[in-house]
């Protein structure tokens, strides 16, 4: 800056890249500085730099390109970059390749050998760096950029132990201090009664909508949302909404297709019909349903762009590596990642998966499952002992929400709620019942049912009662139980 260089940043499409983007433009905005942005579209660019994006850095003069959240394994855009006379700065945390890019830094939290585990997102190594730009000091608005952070940690599904749990502790009572702005505006959007925001409002609240630009439309919207547009901060929940609804959609059509094809150990869709913005999501949920791997991608010009999901006993990256001389490119990370082949391999690259994941994962273990942390009993349903569950927060990846097993239990008074009667509503003895998605089920609860489910507080106009979240049921079963 000092030398008046121009300056570009490139980020990724998703949450955390675009909140990682949205902390270092504060940061240089703060400087009187205004970057180039540069955020990848989905559809038209595909995920990480390109030799394109290099290409149109000399007519605007840019010196200095900072990359995050991607940048580590681009070795060809670098060296354009380079033998361009432009300065490379990585900021990534994805998996290292075998030979680094010739940039002029790479800060990657793999490369220092003291930074304990587990490594931050994206959002998390930008907010270090600005951090260390400060020099460890205060600055303005602070607390919006440990905010953005948080929100990117969420989203981007790292462990949240270590710092990324402290991190998102400190972002979330961010949030509840931050009284003006997009992230106030965004905070309130999410926010379910009067209870403080949580980790899972930022999940399943703030994070879609923030994703919902770069599935469907453009990322620039969800980065001018942050930055204080509040036209695009409306268009991010028209996008939302829309996305609800094409996911859908598209979830019957992904069903259908995989009900035929029961048996392959690894679930593997491709079709035109899948926007890229929405495999990942369809990827995750026939992953959550059918207990197996799955690769969902888009077919565009004899390319398919595929999200990969998978399952804690399978290492998906490691089954990429196994075909990765047909792969234009991939990475990611153990439990998600993305690729892009010919479609002429799509044959070869789905037998290669299946084969790999069989040597890895018994057949028996590819089951939907649900991990029941404590069985509950009715003393227990106070609103002193579920409040001491908080201590236990934030929940997300790494730090799952306790799951618990209400055996025998007799559910009355159902009936189904939601626009199109998805959700069920119910009670279990004099505690109120939520059950979303479960709607199905409101006919059935006719005998007493083992309740696998979570526990909430739940307030509203100054009234605070315990709240059971039903996650599944079954016909009960006697287990022996050993600790």
């Amino acid at each position: 800056m000092r030398g008046s260089e121009t300056i570009a940043i490139f980020g990724d499409y998703d949450c955390d890249g675009v909140t990682a983007v949205a902390i270092l433009q504060r940061a240089f905005a703060r400087r009187g500085v205004t970057p180039h942005i540069l955020l990848p579209h989905r559809e038209r660019d595909g995920y990480g730099l390109a030799p394109k994006h290099i290409q149109i850095l000399p007519e605007k003069k840019v010196t200095l390109l900072i990359t995050v959240d991607t940048g580590v394994t681009a070795q060809l855009p670098i060296h354009m970059a380079r033998d361009a006379g432009i300065d490379v700065v990585v900021l990534d945390h994805h998996t290292l390749p075998r030979t680094l890019p010739p940039a002029t830094a790479i800060l990657h939290p793999a490369l220092a050998p003291d930074f304990p585990l587990p490594h931050p997102c994206a959002a998390g190594v930008a907010l270090l760096f600005i951090e260390a730009w400060e020099k460890n000091a205060e600055w303005p608005e602070r607390e919006t950029d440990v905010a953005l952070a948080a929100i990117g940690t969420v989203a981007d599904l790292v462990p949240l132990r270590g710092w990324n749990r402290s991190l998102v502790q400190a972002g979330l009572r961010a949030l509840e201090n931050i009284k003006t702005g997009p992230l106030k505006l965004l905070a309130d959007t999410a926010r379910s009664g009067e209870e403080p925001l949580t980790s899972r409002a930022i999940a399943f609240r703030i994070a879609p909508r923030l994703n919902a630009a770069g599935r469907m439309a453009d990322p620039q919207i969800a980065l001018n949302a942050l930055l204080g547009d509040e036209a695009a901060l409306h268009s991010l929940h028209a996008l939302n909404s829309e996305r609800q609804e094409l996911t859908k959609t598209l979830m019957e059509h992904a069903l259908e297709t995989v009900a035929a094809k029961v048996s392959t150990p690894f679930i593997f869709l491709a079709s035109h019909d899948y926007p890229a913005g929405i495999v990942g999501l369809i990827a995750g949920r026939l992953t959550e349903m059918f207990g197996k791997p799955s690769l969902v991608g888009t077919i565009i010009e004899g390319s398919c762009r595929a999200s990969l999901r998978s399952i804690p006993s399978y290492n998906v990256m490691e089954g990429l590596n196994a075909c990765s001389k047909y792969l234009s490119n991939y990475g990611g990370h153990a439990q998600a990642a993305g690729c892009t082949f010919a479609v002429t391999d799509i044959p070869v690259v789905e037998k290669i998966l299946c084969d790999h994941l069989a040597e890895k994962v018994s057949s028996e273990f590819l089951v939907p499952t649900l991990m029941i942390d404590a069985e509950l009993a009715p003393e227990h349903f106070t609103v002193e002992d579920f409040a001491q569950l908080t201590s236990l927060e934030p929940y997300g990846q790494g730090n799952a929400e306790p799951r618990f097993l209400l055996p025998n239990a007799k559910i009355e008074r159902t009936r189904r709620v939601g626009a199109d009667g998805a959700h069920l509503q119910a009670f279990i003895g004099n505690l109120p019942v939520i059950g979303f998605h479960l709607g199905s089920l409101a006919d059935q609860c006719t005998q007493s049912l083992d309740v696998a489910c979570r526990l909430m507080i739940d307030t509203w106009q100054g009234r605070t009662q315990p709240k059971i979240v039903m996650e599944d049921v079954r016909v009960p079963v006697s287990v022996t139980a050993s600790i």
